[in-house]
């Protein structure tokens, strides 16, 4: 890592010392654009930045460990597999002697897998109840089912009460008016046989 922090602090650092020195004096510029002398390899001291020496001294160092790594071929992939068969009968007996509700649907491990995968909050009750607790929903929610039971019950006897009364009041309503018009014409009553 440290290698590759140099690498990005030198390349920073060259365009900063470009610009440097494009703003030399024009006379130093001139004397640049005569045709260069022979050259030759600078001292580390005419570096103008001991930082960037450094720099340079570390890129140009050998690095054998990330060259090597670099060299090596693609490592070989092991794969495994491992697979045993369970005979289930050896733990439940034959099939006949266990009931169906009482035989795990998904092998012997299978609910022990789920309690370990499976958080609280999704299991059946999840952790929020106690054992106490769950009884005393149960025994609501059974108390609260009969009385709906009841209510309901209760509520049809009192539908039928009111159909049968109003039945009743429509029946003597027409016995009085067919008594009011037996009374204004006589002939018009039946004749009940002896």
């Amino acid at each position: 890592m440290r290698p590759y922090a140099a690498l990005l602090a030198a390349v920073l650092a060259l365009p900063a010392s470009a610009a440097g020195q494009a703003s030399a004096t024009p006379a130093r510029a001139a004397a640049e654009a005569q045709p260069p002398a022979p050259a030759a390899t600078p001292a580390p001291s005419d570096d103008p930045s001991p930082a960037l020496a450094r720099i340079k001294r570390r890129l140009a160092t050998d690095t054998p460990l990330r060259d090597a790594a670099a060299q090596v071929p693609e490592a070989p992939t092991f794969r495994t597999s491992v697979t045993e068969h369970v005979d289930i009968w050896t733990f439940w007996g034959d099939p006949d002697e266990v009931a169906a509700e009482v035989r795990p649907r998904g092998g012997t491990w299978h609910n022990e897998f789920l309690d370990m995968v499976t958080p609280d909050e999704f299991k059946g009750y999840g952790g929020i109840l106690s054992n106490g607790e769950k009884a005393q929903l149960a025994a609501t929610s059974l108390a609260f089912a009969g009385a709906m039971k009841l209510l309901g019950m209760g509520v049809q006897q009192i539908k039928q009460a009111a159909r049968s009364r109003t039945e009743r009041k429509a029946k003597e309503e027409v016995q009085r008016d067919l008594e009011a018009f037996y009374q204004l014409h006589p002939e018009a009553r039946p004749v009940t046989p002896p």
